[in-house]
């Protein structure tokens, strides 16, 4: 499993969406009833096997201490971001999520939310086609808030990428292909709209 998801961190931080630590990526298990998921501060175009940990979608019950100490040592190593995918994990039939810091999307998601829109709606033909219209969620880092607005977002099944106010966008989808394609999508349909409206002098 974390062949793949090496192989698409090096994807993302060698097309240029993101700079190597910003982001995290995870995917279910065969079983269904776990997670892989990037540890906390790790490179995405330098995971090996230790750069992972698995870890459950529901709280599993402990039969010892020792158990319970070890499943939440275990936890703390995951990226500060494991809430938020185990949450869209929980609430949907999404196999991978990618979550990348990408740069036009935060300066978008800020400009929109500061005009008062909750969602950015592309002008480049891919965006509108594929995208439609892209939520603007908000929480901070791995909270609650942010955990249960990206999961509200994609219960529907026909969104696949979101961004988060001023942190950047998730993807879920049945492969990491798909989910990196919507990552870079989401930041080509924000840097359209950007350059746009810089040219315009809409802002």
């Amino acid at each position: 499993m974390y062949q793949k998801i090496s192989a698409a961190g090096k994807k993302i931080v060698q097309s240029g969406l993101v700079e190597a630590n910003f982001g995290n990526i995870s995917a279910r298990s065969g079983s269904g009833n776990s997670f892989v998921i990037t540890k906390t501060k790790t490179a995405l175009d330098e995971i090996s096997a230790a750069d992972v940990v698995e870890v459950p979608i529901l709280d599993q019950p402990e039969d010892t201490l020792t158990d319970s100490l070890t499943a939440a040592a275990i936890e703390k190593t995951a990226s500060s971001e494991t809430p938020v995918h185990r949450r869209i994990y929980l609430e949907t039939d999404a196999k991978v999520i990618i979550h990348a810091h990408c740069q036009y999307a935060v300066v978008m998601s800020l400009l929109e939310n500061e005009a008062g829109n909750t969602s950015l709606v592309p002008v480049d033909s891919e965006g509108k086609l594929f995208l439609k219209e892209i939520p603007i969620i908000s929480g901070g880092i791995g909270s609650d808030e942010l955990a249960k607005n990206a999961a509200n977002a994609f219960k529907d099944k026909k969104t696949k990428g979101v961004i988060v106010l001023g942190h950047g966008t998730i993807a879920v989808g049945d492969t990491l292909d798909e989910a990196y394609n919507i990552t870079a999508q989401l930041e080509h349909s924000a840097k359209i709209k950007y350059l746009y409206a810089k040219a315009k002098n809409l802002f």
